[in-house]
Formats: C-alpha cells, structure tokens, sequence
C-alpha cells in the first residue's frame, strides 16, 4: 500500500466516530416516527391498548387528547408529540399510575414495568406478535422509560440495608427489560431518572427525616439509572441512548420558576389546592378558593406536578434529541446528578442474596407499601 493511502486510511479511522451509535438505527429526531413510552403517573394519558390505536387525527389514539393524565392536564408526552415533534409522531403509552420497575412475582394493580413490556408490548406490538397492533421500525421509533417515584417512595421506608437490596433487585429486572427490549428491535432509548420528588408536598409533610431519607433513596436510584445506561450502551454498541436529568430540572425549578421560559407562570412551588386535584383536564382553571389559578401552582396534588413543568421537560427532550446528545455523543453536556458515590452495576441475572421465601415476603411488603403510598397520592 502506497504511503499517502495509508495517511488516508489512518486519517479515516481517526476522524471516525468512536461511538457506533453515530451510525446505528438513530435517525435523528425529525426521523422519529414512533414512540412507544413505559413509566408511571407522570407519563401515563389512561391509553387502553384495545382501543383506537394511534392515527392522524389522534396520535395518542385514546383517550381523546391529552389524554386522563395526573397533571389535570397536558403532560410532558402530550408535549412531546403535540408541540415539541419535527415529525408526525404516533405515541403509544403504556404507562399506569402508581407503577414501579418491578411486579416481584406477586400480583401488582399498579401495571409495573415487567407488565408492561411483557404483557402489553411484545405480545400486542412486537414484530412477531401476532396480530401486531402496530408498524415500526429500529431506525424509526423511540423508546422512553420513567420510573423510580413510587420506587423509591417505596423502598426508603423499608430502612438502609432493604433499601439497598430492593434497588439492586429493581435494577436486575429493569436492565433485562430493556435487553427484551433490545432483543424485539428496539435501538433508541430515552431514559429519565427520578425528580426532586423529596420536594413534594406528601414528602415535605412527613418531616425532615422523611425527606433526607427519600432524597438518600433518588441519589441512588439515579446513579443506577445512569450506570445501567452507561452500561446497556457498552453492551449493545448499535442502540443509541439519551438520558433527560430531571432531578436537575426540578430542583432548579422549584427554587427559582423563573429559570424557565416554561415555569415562570408559578408562583407557589410548595403548596398545592384540594380543589384543583379532582381533575378536571381544564389547564385554565380557577377556583376562586384556591386564590390562584391552577396553572400558578407547580404542584397539582401532593405528589403530581402541573403542565407547566412537564412542558420544560418536553423542551428539554427535544433539545436532547434534535442536538443528538446521546450518551458517549461529543454533544453530551456533563448534567448535574446527585452527588454520590456509584454503587455497584446491577447484572440482568443479580438477585437478592436471600431465600427464596424471605424474597417473596419482602416483595410482598413493597408492593402492600406502594399500594398505601399511592392511595396518598391519589
């Protein structure tokens, strides 16, 4: 080989991106085409996956927009489909109020994670599902997961060391979600870890103790997410993966509103009226016992935050998206997360190290705790 050829060869490789997801399934956010989204009552709109599927005239399918969502309102997915798409998006939404990561094998109203990839998705929407409910394609879908609030509502009550076990058995199940995921043709993913949720109303009414507690509970939580992210794009070089701090985002709207163009119509981040919280779905409404209306109020209920918000993280979304800021992306901005130390990378075969029989109670217990946590927050 001549000399200049191989300049040129090692220039190329040079330049080269070192991350494949630069040339894997990522189309860029105006290629996007589908979303199918999994998370709890910060996502969910009530979509019933027998009933109108996705189409021009609804690209939610049903119920009729926004949805019945826990914002009174529009949330951040209405967003992301309706005002923040360079696209015509169809967004097929799985998730349920009071949802966590993991069902642990005993009966769960709540829809968690395991149920809805694995009884809702791949039989109903998975390219070999019979019947499939849906077209798409790796390079023309996007693949979105919230959860971690009723988690760690949940796990910071049951003390330290439990803690620290349940998370490293949420994490075994939530990595193998996302590999049956991978393993059904999904390649773009969009993860968002846990807000400032130790902020909210049912917490900050509990006590100092109580809030410190849940706020130990999200940083770690949130170091697993992004491990788990960080981990899942090692493995599988050709998905692409962003990552929405929303810890951030809300910690820096609850001490200032005005930091976003989208929030500075609040003006009470702490408190929240009963009378707003019947729902409505009215973003304009007003009652003149609560002083304010609704839209003023960053914080619908003691648990659930106004549309306002959820706009700011649907701007913020679709900033990640048409900047192609992915994980391992030269774009990617160092994002503030909670400060703590990394706890070990859960593997998708971890499990607790424990009997069978003391499993079953102690997942027992999360989902009867979860089941009060949320009738709170309702």
């Amino acid at each position: 080989m001549h000399f200049r050829s191989v300049l040129l060869l090692l220039s190329s490789l040079l330049l080269a991106p070192t991350h494949a997801q630069s040339q894997s399934s990522w189309p860029g956010w105006g290629g996007i085409s589908n979303i199918f989204a999994f998370g709890d009552s910060y996502t969910t709109t009530r979509f019933q996956i027998n009933g109108t599927q996705p189409n021009i005239d609804n690209p939610l399918g049903n119920p009729a927009f926004p949805g019945q969502t826990f914002s009174n309102g529009r949330n951040w997915i209405d967003f992301l489909t309706y005002s923040y798409n360079d696209s015509l998006i169809f967004s097929y939404n799985f998730a349920m109020g009071g949802a966590s990561v993991d069902s642990f094998g005993v009966p769960n109203p709540f829809r968690p994670m395991d149920q809805q990839v694995r009884q809702f998705f791949l039989p109903n929407y998975a390219p070999n599902a019979t019947d499939a409910k849906a077209k798409w394609a790796s390079d023309n879908t996007l693949f979105t997961s919230f959860f971690g609030i009723n988690d760690i509502n949940t796990s910071f009550r049951t003390g330290r060391a439990n803690m620290t076990a349940l998370h490293t058995q949420i994490f075994a199940t939530y990595a193998q979600l996302i590999d049956e995921l991978y393993q059904a043709g999904a390649r773009n993913f969009l993860f968002m870890n846990v807000p400032a949720v130790h902020r909210s109303p049912l917490l900050m009414g509990q006590g100092n103790a109580t809030v410190e507690s849940s706020k130990a509970a999200i940083a770690d939580f949130n170091a697993r997410i992004s491990n788990m992210a960080q981990s899942f794009t090692q493995r599988r070089t050709d998905a692409t993966v962003f990552m929405l701090d929303t810890f951030s985002l809300y910690d820096a709207v609850l001490d200032d509103p005005k930091s976003r163009s989208e929030t500075e119509v609040y003006t009470n981040t702490t408190g929240f009226c009963f009378a707003y919280s019947a729902r409505t779905f009215d973003e304009e409404s007003f009652n003149s016992s609560c002083g304010i209306p609704q839209k003023q109020f960053l914080w619908l209920d003691v648990l659930h935050p106004t549309p306002p918000i959820h706009e700011a993280m649907a701007a913020d979304i679709a900033s990640l998206l048409r900047n192609n800021e992915f994980i391992g992306s030269s774009n990617t901005s160092n994002t503030t997360r909670p400060n703590v130390a990394s706890p070990p990378e859960p593997t998708a075969s971890s499990n607790l190290e424990s009997s069978n029989s003391h499993r079953v109670v102690s997942s027992t217990t999360f989902v009867l705790v979860l089941a009060v946590i949320v009738a709170l927050a309702f």
